[in-house]
């Protein structure tokens, strides 16, 4: 009994870790957006603050303008 409970507590650690372990060199340095943002400044803002999440690596790039708003794009490292 203690085998199985054993055996099923290691199967479902390993479930857990394969995925959150998987990330080859190629897909850590890619960059991702992270948010959507109506002034640089605001973006900025938002970059600094989740660097501890992504890394120092940021930018925050002018995509244009929706229904007469402007639009920021937070990409991260």
């Amino acid at each position: 009994m203690k085998r199985r409970i054993a055996l099923a507590a290691a199967a479902v650690a390993a479930a857990i870790a394969l995925p959150l372990s998987s990330a080859t060199a190629a897909e850590a340095s890619t960059w991702r957006i992270a948010g959507y943002y109506t002034t640089a400044a605001e973006c900025d803002r938002a970059g600094q603050a989740g660097a501890i999440l992504w890394g120092p690596l940021y930018m925050c790039k002018y995509t244009g303008q929706q229904n007469g708003q402007d639009w920021y794009e937070l990409w991260v490292h």
